[in-house]
């Protein structure tokens, strides 16, 4: 080794070893790469205080180091390979580090599995979404077994506590790297985490704890519901095993389409066909909105697509908040055949307007066909 490792890590030749770790650990977290991205500097760093670190755990290497001033016998440098102790590679290295930095071991501390969750969909209609529904779910999922009782062995028998992880659900290596000591936890392949083992499994669900059952379940679908809202139903999945929590209900909801009206989040949009002279003079009509006919108005000198706004007849939405508005576009109804007379008075309003006075067409175009032939 090139640097002094005792000077690299700040510490004196008598450190003892619980001097040497506080010392890498605080000068690990100062330069670690999480901490200091995009530094070669800091890197560098890391890299001769984690060589540093890995000569003076090793009382060997740490001996001969101050023997010699170097850590093998043929005084070269340290061993990049004796950096993991032969095995584990980065992954253990980095679990360590993750304990290291936030206490959180990697390891899954439970014995069990966690249960799957389910997705069911239900149907409402447009009214549904203004005033809340009501409805049944049914869906199959994997319950306890109500023969065993969900231990997964037969009747008048037990589970016996897995002789490999001793009932934790996991095993555990120590695997000597350039930091010291690392446990690894991995799931146990005997008990397969459940923590036990079934000498006479049941004769219903062969052992695994779980049976299919259908379940039927009650939910209530608040008022401004979007299409392709997922509902949560916390816990009504299939239940885990061992102490592995039950899964998730998630139920989707589609929103019928309604003829009448486009949705647009809170608010609704129709149409409504108005004549000529109902755009041109004004009127009052009825429109139907979701909960029954409205009163609008339309403005003296409308013109095709012109929209109007009714406050409140839209929807709500999931937070409660007011109603949105319904929108109605105006469609000025142009008549297919009119008579001799209506053409006739047609002209006399396009004349006492100054407008050219259309003169009507004998096969084709607007009034095309409408009188028969020209009398000659």
């Amino acid at each position: 080794m090139s640097q002094d490792p005792y000077s690299v890590l700040g510490v004196p030749r008598d450190a003892s070893a619980d001097q040497i770790k506080s010392a890498y650990r605080k000068l690990a977290r100062q330069y670690h790469p999480d901490v200091n991205p995009n530094s070669p500097e800091a890197e560098e760093k890391f890299k001769e205080v984690s060589v540093a670190y890995s000569v003076l755990s090793d009382p060997d290497k740490r001996a001969r180091f101050d023997q010699f001033g170097v850590t093998d016998d043929a005084g070269g440098g340290v061993n990049p390979g004796d950096f993991f102790g032969g095995a584990g590679g980065f992954s253990d290295i980095f679990g360590m580090m993750e304990e290291m930095f936030t206490g959180r071991s990697r390891g899954n501390q439970r014995a069990g599995r966690d249960g799957e969750d389910h997705r069911s969909e239900v149907r409402i209609s447009l009214n549904e979404v203004l005033s809340g529904a009501e409805r049944t779910v049914t869906y199959k999922r994997m319950a306890k077994c109500a023969n065993c009782e969900g231990s997964g062995a037969a009747p008048g028998t037990s589970p016996e506590t897995c002789r490999t992880c001793s009932g934790s659900g996991q095993v555990t290596r120590v695997q000597q790297t350039f930091i010291g000591s690392i446990r690894t936890s991995t799931q146990c392949p005997t008990c397969q985490g459940t923590g036990q083992t079934i000498p006479t499994p049941c004769s219903v669900c062969k052992g695994k704890g779980l049976e299919v059952v259908t379940e039927k379940l009650s939910i209530t679908i608040p008022p401004g519901v979007e299409e392709g809202t997922a509902m949560r139903v916390t816990g009504k999945g299939s239940d885990g095993t061992g102490l592995g929590r039950p899964g998730d209900l998630y139920v989707v909801i589609d929103v019928q389409e309604d003829s009448r009206f486009e949705r647009h989040g809170r608010e609704l949009a129709t149409s409504y066909n108005i004549t000529f002279s109902q755009a041109a003079i004004g009127d009052t009509v009825e429109v139907e909105g979701l909960t029954g006919s409205l009163t609008v108005v339309v403005e003296p000198g409308t013109q095709p697509g012109a929209l109007t706004r009714i406050r409140g007849e839209g929807l709500p939405n999931v937070r409660g908040s007011n109603r949105g508005d319904l929108i109605v576009q105006f469609n000025v109804v142009v008549p297919r055949k009119i008579s001799e007379r209506d053409a006739e008075l047609l002209r006399e309003f396009a004349e006492g307007r100054g407008e050219p006075v259309p003169k009507g067409v004998e096969s084709s175009g607007f009034l095309g066909g409408l009188f028969g032939k020209k009398k000659k």
